[in-house]
């Protein structure tokens, strides 16, 4: 599956880029892990206060709702551009293009065999553009991005382990 430059809007707008990245070894199998991390719909079950809307006509396009309530929620529509795993492996890559309206960049992830039996990597990076954000809050945005998105990997875990 490639991009096409239809896939990622630009921007012009006002604000300002937001980089992170995190590793996270889960105690679950590659195979597993992959398959929890591609349910879009899933993530509302490990995502705090997210709900996720699969576009029925392509399983690959997707908005996830972040907040409270919808009405108050960050609407972030999404296309997973390149989704491939290897199951005689274990090894997986998927980059999702965030397609706004607020948020506009891409999110990316790849899972890798632990070193330890039935764990697995989760290497996490997202670099999106954020409206009206000042440059100076960056650094700190991304951290808490970073921390949002571990806990949603420590939640992953458990919600797996409970099914």
């Amino acid at each position: 599956m490639t991009s096409t430059p239809t896939d990622m809007p630009t921007t012009t707008r006002r604000g300002s880029r937001v980089v992170f990245e995190l590793s996270r070894v889960v105690g679950l199998d590659a195979q597993r892990t992959w398959d929890l991390l591609t349910d879009w719909a899933g993530h509302a079950d490990w995502v705090a206060m997210t709900t996720v809307d699969v576009d029925p006509d392509d399983p690959r396009r997707f908005t996830a709702w972040s907040g409270p309530t919808r009405r108050l929620a960050l609407e972030d529509r999404m296309l997973a551009v390149e989704q491939h795993f290897d199951a005689a492996t274990g090894n997986g890559r998927c980059l999702v293009h965030k397609l706004g309206p607020v948020l506009i960049g891409e999110a990316e992830f790849t899972v890798t065999p632990g070193t330890a039996q039935g764990t697995t990597v989760v290497h996490w990076r997202e670099s999106v553009h954020v409206p009206y954000l000042p440059s100076p809050l960056t650094g700190v945005v991304g951290r808490l991005g970073a921390v949002f998105f571990g806990r949603g990997l420590v939640r992953m875990e458990k919600v797996a382990r409970s099914s």
